[in-house]
């Protein structure tokens, strides 16, 4: 495994650039996003920027910013991109988690991720007069194999009666659209379970029988919790814990890949109970009911992560992650081999 690289670091400009994302385009393009925050408040201004590399992550071309915080609006949150098959890439995210006048948006690109649509606003989509926060992802958006693009969402729903601004409790679901990013649908709502309560942030991915698997943030569990459906927009299992996959509640990521006829899924989070370090690769070969294969790429600070398959005869495994909570943005390349 190659030693993981700075991709930023604290300057005069932002306090912390936040919630990383990354994937791979089906041009081959890699790109990652983030929020660049002017405090390490999750309320704080923000710029959503996006940055580009045309050689599989080596270099990276300087930000583009899609969304930027104002004096009404200083939040925007949450960004998620979704790459389709067909090369188009959707660019979701919040303002002001949706409360306070907040809404939520999307910018689309036709020309790998260089120029963007204006924004367009989803928030009719959303079932607005059942939730008050509300926020994607975080991290990237999966394409399923019938066409479905599609997000993880959690939000606090109106009824817990927790004042607007709370993000907690939470319920999960999806958003997710049928018809290329014309129309948008949240799905089933997926609540918590006695043994994992207060779930929110989530990452997707294929499971080898092309259903829907969710991996899931929980509250004060000390572990991740999961939930499978077949279409994944309902259907949804009840949340269930992963014993061996600790986390401090805490982003983690999921991603799906096929390597030598084999499916795999391959999962990031800090692996401890309590504190977040100790960011951990695993591999399961059997649609995450066991994870034999573990591989720690960053012993000490780490936080959230997003994860990106690059293919090819040695495929890899790209890791972008923050540390002190956004201060520093890093990004680990990993031969899948070092992982299976």
């Amino acid at each position: 495994m190659e030693p993981s690289r700075i991709l930023w670091q604290k300057d005069g400009v932002f306090a912390a650039k936040r919630i990383p994302g990354i994937l791979l385009t089906p041009a081959g393009t890699v790109l990652w996003w983030c929020e660049a925050r002017d405090t390490l408040s999750d309320w704080a201004r923000i710029d959503l920027q996006l940055v580009r590399s045309e050689d599989g992550g080596k270099t990276f071309s300087a930000p583009l910013t899609l969304a930027s915080g104002d004096a009404e609006h200083p939040t925007v949150n949450n960004p998620v991109l979704i790459a389709g098959r067909d090369g188009t890439l959707f660019f979701l995210y919040c303002r002001d988690y949706s409360v306070d006048g907040g809404d939520v948006f999307l910018r689309v690109s036709h020309d790998d991720g260089l120029t963007w649509s204006e924004p367009r606003d989803l928030m009719s989509f959303t079932r607005p007069a059942e939730h008050n926060a509300f926020a994607f992802g975080p991290g990237h958006g999966i394409e399923t194999p019938d066409g479905t693009l599609l997000c993880p969402v959690w939000y606090v729903k109106k009824s817990a009666g927790m004042e607007p601004r709370s993000h907690h409790p939470a319920v999960v679901s999806s958003f997710f659209s049928r018809d290329g990013g014309g129309s948008w649908i949240l799905g089933e709502e997926i609540p918590a379970t006695a043994d994992c309560p207060d779930p929110n942030e989530t990452a997707a991915a294929i499971l080898s029988d092309g259903s829907v698997y969710f991996n899931v943030r929980l509250t004060g569990a000390g572990v991740r919790g999961e939930t499978r459906s077949m279409t994944g927009t309902n259907g949804f299992s009840p949340l269930s814990p992963i014993p061996e996959m600790p986390d401090p509640t805490c982003m983690g990521s999921v991603i799906s890949a096929q390597i030598g006829g084999r499916h795999v899924l391959i999962s990031s989070n800090c692996a401890s109970r309590t504190e977040r370090k100790h960011l951990t690769l695993r591999a399961s070969f059997d649609d995450g009911r066991t994870w034999p294969n573990f591989l720690e790429i960053e012993p000490g600070d780490a936080g959230y992560s997003d994860l990106a398959l690059i293919p090819g005869d040695d495929p890899a495994i790209l890791v972008v992650y923050e540390q002190r909570f956004g201060e520093d943005v890093r990004l680990a390349k990993v031969p899948l081999a070092d992982l299976l």
